[in-house]
């Protein structure tokens, strides 16, 4: 009885260490190809993984934005009374109705023509003196001046704004960098944004925020992709966050920006070789 023998034992050794390096470059392209299909799911923001909180009319809560001073803030004061000599000398950095949007101040002005708070946390004003104003919030510092400037004025108009709104975006984006806003609070997506969005080496689901409190610094790692961040304190960026964008793990070839590219350099080489050599094993076969 013949027992039909497979045909690479009927192959010449040099032909079967061919045919060997044939079946390994088809798994190498096919592994390839496998892993160059990355899922969306990791690229895709905000989904829905099921832990984000609706309300009743299908909205998604947000934690009430309400940034509190600490020391080294830059605080915007204009003060506005029937005499305007008596605003220059009581707050003699700014000119009563001056305004930032107006005048088209820059960061570095209003350093200067701000007031800093101190390492006490305090504010130094004319005629009031020292205020402490850390730990509270713009509305309530701003409640604060105004009830020390009863005291002097029956009728004036009081302007507070945090002058030195910044924060900052480093790593995996693609305009990584110091940011300074004219707004009172800025959502996370909105300072991604600005940043020139994330590039596609950057890690969606460990986006690492550093955010200053008044003993140190804390880091919160956040996921990028679950919808849920809507719901957490971290929604609004606040002034003097920093953002740093981690890579992913796996990297790619030399400077490709994805296993995509990288599949679609590699495979018309990995398919050109297998082509000589299919065509070697035919040559040497007939």
């Amino acid at each position: 009885m013949n027992i039909l023998k497979p045909k690479t034992q009927n192959l010449k050794p040099k032909t079967k260490s061919m045919f060997r390096i044939k079946i390994v470059l088809s798994l190498l392209l096919l592994s390839i190809f496998l892993s160059s299909c990355v899922s969306n799911k990791k690229f895709v923001y905000l989904q829905d993984k099921g832990n984000t909180k609706v309300d009743s009319s299908g909205l998604l809560p947000v934690i009430p934005y309400e940034y509190k001073l600490q020391k080294g803030d830059v605080l915007y004061i204009a003060l506005t009374t029937e005499d305007e000599k008596l605003n220059r000398v009581f707050v003699p950095a700014t000119t009563g109705t001056m305004n930032i949007q107006s005048q088209n101040i820059s960061g570095t002005m209003l350093y200067y023509i701000g007031f800093t708070l101190s390492s006490d946390g305090s504010i130094e004003l004319p005629y009031l003196g020292k205020l402490n104003l850390a730990g509270k919030s713009l509305e309530e510092a701003k409640m604060t001046v105004e009830k020390e400037l009863r005291k002097y004025f029956k009728t004036f108009f009081l302007q507070m704004k945090l002058a030195d709104f910044k924060f900052s975006v480093l790593g995996y984006v693609n305009k990584p960098g110091q940011y300074i806003y004219n707004q009172n609070k800025v959502t996370l997506p909105e300072a991604i944004a600005q940043a020139g969005e994330l590039n596609n080496l950057a890690n969606r689901y460990q986006l690492q925020l550093y955010r200053q409190y008044p003993d140190g610094v804390k880091v919160h790692v956040l996921d990028l992709t679950d919808q849920s961040i809507i719901n957490s304190p971290y929604w609004y960026v606040q002034p003097n966050d920093v953002l740093y964008v981690v890579p992913l793990k796996k990297r790619t070839i030399g400077d490709l920006s994805s296993l995509q590219s990288s599949f679609g350099v590699v495979a018309p080489l990995l398919s050109a070789l297998l082509l000589v050599l299919n065509t070697y094993i035919l040559v040497k076969n007939l």
